[in-house]
């Protein structure tokens, strides 16, 4: 074999063991992106589900705290900017709906019968409402514009969070027992009921609050559950959700 032709040969074998070095090392590149993203993923995916599990335990202290008339925890639960403007002697007096801008919106529809809005001293003093006959009991939670709706129990639907984990919606089924007004029924009529109901939360300085919630949404019917929409729905729907399952929160 001539010297021109190794020189040939050579040449050729070196950018063949080139080529394969170099796609070589494109392999190794990408396996290792996909490994890295892999991890990220694996690593975010992770995160939710611990939040969704502090959200699950979070929810279910505010639900049990509402069947319970607890007001110092349903309270406590509100977001700080909440708090800064409604007290608890509000949110008790008004049983649970009390937005964080009720006053504000009393005003604005001063002229609509029934929106007046009685002064924190009052409702100091009026602790308990009265019953048909005018005997004083005890404020509870509302849950619905029919009084004869009974909460006992609640159960995990969902829950998705925002991907910056900044917002979040827990869907609750709630189970109980519903009368019919004895007053139409002449009689005592009762039933097992279900209803969903969805609670907004929102992150601040770290720990999860319900947050801040303006009127609530205009609905027919006396039973279904009433519920409020988020102030910012601007921020709300702009926010991507991740929905997580329940079955992904067991274990530790």
């Amino acid at each position: 074999m001539g010297k021109n032709m190794k020189k040939i040969i050579n040449t050729i074998y070196n950018l063949k063991s080139n080529y394969s070095g170099n796609v070589l090392i494109i392999c190794v590149i990408f396996f290792v992106g996909m490994v890295t993203s892999t991890q990220a993923e694996e690593i975010i995916e992770s995160q939710l589900i611990e939040e969704a599990r502090t959200l699950a335990k979070k929810e279910a202290i505010f639900v049990n705290a509402r069947i319970k008339n607890d007001w110092g925890k349903i309270y406590d639960i509100q977001h700080p900017n909440f708090r800064k403007k409604i007290s608890r002697v509000e949110i008790k007096y008004l049983e649970g709906w009390a937005a964080y801008d009720y006053r504000e919106q009393g005003k604005a529809n001063a002229h609509i019968s029934g929106l007046f809005n009685p002064t924190v001293a009052f409702m100091k003093k009026n602790p308990n409402k009265k019953d048909p006959l005018g005997f004083p009991v005890p404020r509870k939670y509302r849950w619905s514009q029919n009084p004869f709706i009974e909460i006992k129990r609640h159960s995990l639907e969902n829950i998705s969070i925002s991907e910056d984990r900044k917002y979040a919606k827990v869907k609750v089924m709630l189970e109980g027992r519903e009368k019919v007004n004895p007053a139409v029924a002449r009689g005592l009529f009762q039933y097992d009921s279900k209803y969903t109901l969805t609670d907004y939360w929102e992150k601040v300085d770290g720990s999860w609050f319900i947050t801040l919630l303006s009127k609530p949404v205009a609905i027919s019917g006396v039973s279904v559950l009433n519920y409020f929409v988020p102030n910012d729905k601007s921020g709300w729907e702009k926010a991507s959700f991740v929905e997580i399952d329940p079955k992904n929160l067991t274990g530790s």
